[in-house]
């Protein structure tokens, strides 16, 4: 049930710019983000403990998950904010625990970044702890509507780790917005903006301004081929992306990938750019599929993280170009 925005005013101060209003390809979607379901059991031993966590400013922290995603929390006195719960709600619980470890005070706010589930699918944990969960109004919805698709393609990894997929409950978001909100908690401000649609809709910008640091949802990762099933407009991507290269900030916090700077994301839209300007054009001139998929190489990214990714998102453009429609999410 959706919270009213005086309801939620009544939990926590809240600045009120928060504006209310305004088949092949889906299996391609479901294995994109699986790549740690298919690492060995040791693989998967090393990336649990790898899991740590750096703090970033003298009251924020970066929990970073080479295999896995991340999170970003904020201390106060007046108690904890939270950016994504990670991927089931035992790795909910270990966010919990390592928060515990350096504060006793109230989780007061989880925000969900978008809606993969590997990003909402610990809520549950933040739930019980008494947060009120904030959204931009298209990841609410789409985290609705695409539960079950998100459920499916996460079962396997769950399985391989001893986790139980039953475990897993839909928890949505209390407040939703529409392009800005700004939660303030013991004289920090904290400003959720949506900039259009990136890697999917509802992908949420959070600036940290007293820190200069920016998180940023599925739309960045450093020198990382992207997930391109989800987008609606690879132009609206590359535009998003140019806006957050100009912000004055000095550190980029991902939801996946290392801490980045304003340089990365410039690189990941010229990328962006690239490919999808190359995609297009063998599209428009009616080069076959299957003609695209051994010519379109791109050796300059051959580098990046998830290149493997590569005849994947040449199948999602190939969708994408002809048709502006997502089969995911029908």
């Amino acid at each position: 049930m959706e919270m009213s925005h005086m309801d939620a005013l009544s939990r926590a101060p809240v600045n009120t710019r928060c504006l209310f209003g305004k088949g092949f390809v889906l299996a391609l979607a479901l294995l994109a983000d699986m790549m740690f379901a298919v690492l060995p059991a040791v693989a998967q031993q090393r990336a649990s403990d790898e899991v740590t966590v750096k703090q970033v400013a003298s009251d924020v922290y970066f929990l970073f998950d080479f295999y896995g995603s991340h999170a970003v929390f904020l201390v106060t006195e007046e108690g904890v904010l939270v950016i994504d719960t990670r991927t089931h709600p035992r790795d909910g619980r270990d966010l919990l625990d390592r928060i515990r470890k350096l504060t006793d005070k109230p989780i007061k706010w989880v925000i969900n970044s978008h809606f993969h589930g590997d990003h909402h699918m610990g809520n549950s944990v933040f739930k019980a702890a008494g947060a009120t969960f904030v959204a931009q109004k298209e990841t609410a919805r789409l985290m609705q509507q695409t539960q079950p698709k998100e459920m499916a393609r996460r079962v396997a990894g769950f399985k391989s780790r001893g986790y139980d997929p039953d475990d897993v409950k839909l928890i949505v978001p209390d407040v939703t917005c529409d392009s800005e909100m700004t939660i303030r908690l013991a004289g920090r401000d904290v400003r959720l903006f949506y900039l259009g649609p990136g890697q999917q809709a509802g992908d949420t910008f959070v600036e940290f301004p007293h820190a200069h640091l920016l998180f940023t949802p599925g739309a960045f990762a450093k020198h990382s081929m992207p997930n391109m099933a989800f987008t609606p407009s690879v132009d609206s991507w590359i535009k998003l992306l140019d806006r957050v290269a100009a912000m004055d900030v000095a550190q980029i916090l991902p939801a996946h990938g290392d801490i980045a700077t304003r340089t990365d994301v410039k690189e990941l839209a010229g990328m962006l750019a690239d490919e999808y300007a190359t995609v297009k054009d063998a599209v428009n001139r009616g080069v076959s599929l299957d003609q695209a998929l051994k010519t379109l190489t791109f050796p300059q990214y051959k580098d990046w993280r998830n290149y493997s990714r590569l005849e994947g998102e040449i199948k999602a453009l190939y969708e994408l170009v002809p048709t502006g429609k997502r089969s995911y999410f029908e």
